[in-house]
């Protein structure tokens, strides 16, 4: 954009939304003196998600124990990395495993080991198991063929001069994908999905059902998900909880900002005459601002805006889902699997499907059709046999080194689980989080963001909903924010893409993959085969 050189700045800013969105924003107007800054939250706590809640040991050590924003990765979150050197906020490199289980023990896996995830001598003579060991390999390799894929239909339908709307065009999910690559329901079942729905906290039906594939695969491509076997990001844990770096930010706090808890926002009116915005607050007093930012969900920035919302707010806010999950910490041991060898970090807790042939447990259960089993099998299901949200446990031991039981210090076996399955039991402390939705509808509506955050005179909005949803999307949403306050200009620089917007990020094969890819496509072709003619 060409600076405005006539832009002056707003001289009263009201942030509506303590969590990381509304911190940055903050973060990023502590060098205007000339603008005074109030920050609105209705909990009593800032931080949102980074909520650090203390456990005792029996010596009396208090120990930070993260139950929402957990882990972090320097080399994927570099606005939020530079944000904690500013503050001298320390990090641990931490276990990042994952692995699947079914209620009723008849699928375990862990990812720390290849015996952890086969789990018994068994399974190796499993036809079943290596049609999933094949499918992740041939995923690892051939999924980012969507990307070429989706850019050439863009470009082919823009060329035709079609409409893109997000109205007209829903983008192919992963689920649909993966019917149409014929992949097996065991990989589609317990591997892929349970993977994307668990840090996202959706359901499996709504990733199979909603998730736009291009946009998922250049996701796992990027954040090298696609090279597991080879390659393994370094993530990183708090040592003394997330709410560390919200204790060191609050300490910065200049004396132009001020900070009101438990202070819930009514609605927001935009005056008419003048280009202010006025908050109403629950008490029904009114205060009027130069610009109001709201960094909270979509949802609600449209329900505050309320009649005054235009047709693009409407529109774009809209198009934006959230999901409700309930957090539990609990000491439970019946939720973690019984294979000590497939414990790990992250587990994605399952409700078993008694009725669908699976065999991940130790040779209990039979297999059938299990070599040509896809998809469209007969007794197949497209995702999940429930619609639930999904329950993914963390062990919180491992993931913020707490010590284990007979270690000194310790409180005790720390397990959170999210959206559990059943109640646990030894309950310690529960919270309530919303998470985005990424579907069709809200990835195509993010291409309208600069749109919506340039079209307002008065107001800004905020949040992790407008990138994918994590703690670095919401870092530089507020941020960008912060930039427009200052300068006039807004560019909104998430990394959510589909289309020709991937165009850049096609990779470029190299002569060994091209190879593998020729013997892996071989045997899908003879497995194709012998499927149609079966």
């Amino acid at each position: 954009m060409v600076p405005n050189p006539s832009y002056i700045p707003p001289k009263r800013v009201a942030i509506i939304g303590g969590g990381i969105s509304g911190i940055s924003c903050l973060w990023g107007l502590r060098e205007e003196e000339s603008t005074e800054v109030y920050l609105y939250e209705a909990d009593n706590r800032l931080g949102g998600h980074a909520n650090s809640v203390g456990v005792k040991s029996e010596d009396g050590k208090v120990h930070s124990v993260d139950t929402g924003f957990v882990t972090m990765s320097e080399q994927m979150y570099p606005k939020f990395n530079a944000f904690l050197n500013a503050l001298n906020v320390p990090t641990m490199e931490t276990d990042m495993s994952f692995g699947v289980m079914e209620d009723d023990r008849s699928v375990e896996w862990g990812s720390c080991s290849f015996e952890g995830f086969y789990g018994s001598l068994s399974r190796l003579f499993s036809l079943w198991f290596w049609r999933l060991v094949f499918d992740i390999i041939r995923f690892n390799f051939f999924a980012t063929d969507i990307l070429s894929e989706k850019v050439s239909e863009e470009l082919k339908l823009a060329s035709g001069n079609e409409k893109l709307s997000s109205k007209k065009l829903k983008l192919e999910s992963i689920g649909e994908y993966l019917d149409r690559k014929n992949y097996s329901r065991q990989f589609k079942q317990y591997y892929l999905l349970p993977m994307i729905a668990a840090p996202w906290c959706m359901s499996l039906s709504d990733v199979a059902n909603g998730f736009p594939a291009e946009t998922l695969v250049y996701f796992m491509y990027i954040h090298r998900m696609l090279d597991t076997m080879t390659e393994t990001l370094c993530w990183r844990a708090f040592k003394n909880g997330s709410r560390t770096y919200v204790e060191k930010f609050v300490e910065t706090t200049p004396e132009n900002h001020h900070y009101h808890l438990n202070t819930p926002i009514q609605r927001i009116i935009r005056n008419q005459g003048d280009d202010q915005a006025s908050l109403v607050f629950k008490d029904g007093s009114v205060d009027s601002f130069d610009h109001v930012v709201l960094a909270v969900h979509a949802h609600q920035a449209l329900d505050l805006l309320g009649e005054q919302s235009t047709s693009l707010e409407k529109d774009v806010l809209g198009a934006f889902r959230t999901s409700r999950n309930e957090c539990v910490m609990h000491s439970d041991l019946t939720f973690l699997p019984q294979n000590p060898k497939a414990h790990a970090s992250w587990i994605c807790h399952m409700r078993s499907n008694r009725t669908s042939d699976k065999d991940m447990s130790a040779g209990k259960l039979s297999e059938t059709k299990p070599l040509l089993e896809t998809s469209d099998s007969k007794d197949s299901t497209t995702a999940t046999e429930t619609d639930g949200p999904v329950s993914v446990l963390f062990d919180m031991n491992r993931l913020q080194e707490i010590p284990g039981p007979g270690s000194p210090g310790s409180p005790g076996r720390i397990l959170i689980s999210m959206n559990p399955i059943r109640t646990p039991q030894s309950i310690r402390t529960q919270h309530l989080y919303y998470h985005p939705i990424l579907d069709s509808p809200s990835i195509q509506a993010s291409r309208s963001l600069n749109e919506l955050n340039r079209a307002s005179p008065n107001v800004s909005f905020a949040g992790a909903w407008m990138g994918y949803g994590f703690h670095e999307d919401g870092f530089a949403a507020g941020l960008e924010v912060s930039h427009k306050l200052r300068t006039g200009e807004y560019e909104n620089q998430s990394s959510v893409r589909y289309g020709a917007d991937l165009a850049a990020w096609v990779p470029k094969l190299s002569t060994r993959n091209l190879m593998v890819r020729s013997v892996i496509g071989a045997v899908q072709l003879v497995i194709d085969l012998k499927k149609l003619l079966i």
